[in-house]
């Protein structure tokens, strides 16, 4: 497709973030609907122009690290179109960004 997916955010707000192929440019999306816990991550999130993406995940430690590349989040991505076909589905680890 035309966009990829690049990341998520849970402060301030849940949201999905996705560049476009050709010019990198990033297009946030928030999450409608986001529960999250101590332990685990849920996220459903409408981008119009890829579909439903669904984040489902849990926190990998509790403790706090300075060290940027330990990956604090172990989460299955899913894209599906507006009827249901899935477009990817993967799981994958995600680090810590303090500044995004």
């Amino acid at each position: 497709g035309r966009f990829q997916f690049t990341g998520f955010s849970l402060r301030p707000e849940a949201l999905v973030t996705f560049a476009q192929r050709t010019s990198g440019v990033e297009q946030p999306a928030p999450c409608l609907e986001a529960t999250i816990s101590a332990v685990t991550i849920h996220l459903r999130c409408d981008y119009p122009q890829v579909g439903i993406v669904t984040i489902e995940g849990r926190f990998l430690t509790r403790l706090a690290t300075n060290r940027l590349d330990t990956p604090a989040v172990s989460a299955v991505v899913t894209v599906r179109t507006g009827s249901g076909e899935v477009l990817y589905s993967a799981r994958d680890s995600f680090v810590w960004n303090p500044g995004g």
